[in-house]
């Protein structure tokens, strides 16, 4: 069921008691989505990057902090984890927070399952001089790309107005700039280095924003039911 003029309907009236309590887990869940991007960018391009005398922000890639032999992979190893806990929160958030509207409900499954998928990437990462680490890592990578147009795309199809289009755009300036960095690698260079950012920081953005226009629409309804 789609998402119209703004609002989630369908939601079955709830005893305020019993929506109090469910808001009360599901706001911190719905706030794990927007606090999971930030933190992907301080951790990345801010504290990972700063440990490697050299690494051109511009010009490589985000993937290569991450790999075995960078010199800031220890923190981000410890990021993973937390990036994982908190990106699977959100899923389950966004599944909570949708009940009785099916695609928004697979889109919250899909990104549960994106946030799971990390465990799985973390265990082919890039090694920095072995050739022979690329093939998987590139599989594991394409799942969790598959799993994230996934999601996009059934949010958008659940969503009516500024939601579905943001969702068509974001996914739209994500997978173009992927392509271009991917048939600019390996780099370095300035396509690589800057579309590869602009295709993570569009997904980033949009995390952020769904989290938000969810968290706004519980709140509304919470309102709703206190008052009825």
């Amino acid at each position: 069921m789609s998402v119209a003029g703004g609002r989630l309907p369908g939601h079955r009236r709830a005893v305020p008691f019993a929506g109090r309590h469910r808001d009360a887990l599901r706001m911190p869940l719905l706030a794990a989505g927007p606090l999971s991007s930030l933190l992907y960018v301080v951790f990345t391009d801010g504290i990972a990057a700063s440990q490697w005398a050299g690494y051109r922000r511009a010009e490589q890639m985000v993937s290569e902090l991450f790999a075995v032999g960078s010199p800031g992979r220890d923190v981000l190893v410890t990021f993973t984890w937390i990036y994982t806990v908190l990106f699977t929160a959100f899923g389950l958030g966004v599944w909570s927070s949708v009940r009785g509207h099916r695609a928004l409900r697979i889109a919250g499954a899909l990104l549960t399952a994106y946030g799971l998928w990390n465990i799985v990437g973390a265990l082919f990462p890039l090694r920095l001089g072995d050739d022979a680490s690329i093939p998987m890592h590139i599989v594991a990578t394409n799942v969790q790309l598959a799993l994230m147009v996934a999601a996009m795309c059934f949010v958008a199809a659940g969503f009516h107005g500024p939601m579905r289009t943001f969702s068509i755009v974001s996914l739209a300036v994500s997978a173009l700039m992927g392509m271009v960095a991917f048939m600019a690698a390996p780099g370095p260079n300035l396509v690589l280095g800057i579309g590869e950012r602009i295709s993570i920081g569009a997904f980033l953005l949009w995390v952020a924003v769904l989290g938000v226009a969810l968290w706004k629409r519980t709140t509304a309804a919470g309102n709703r039911e206190g008052t009825s």
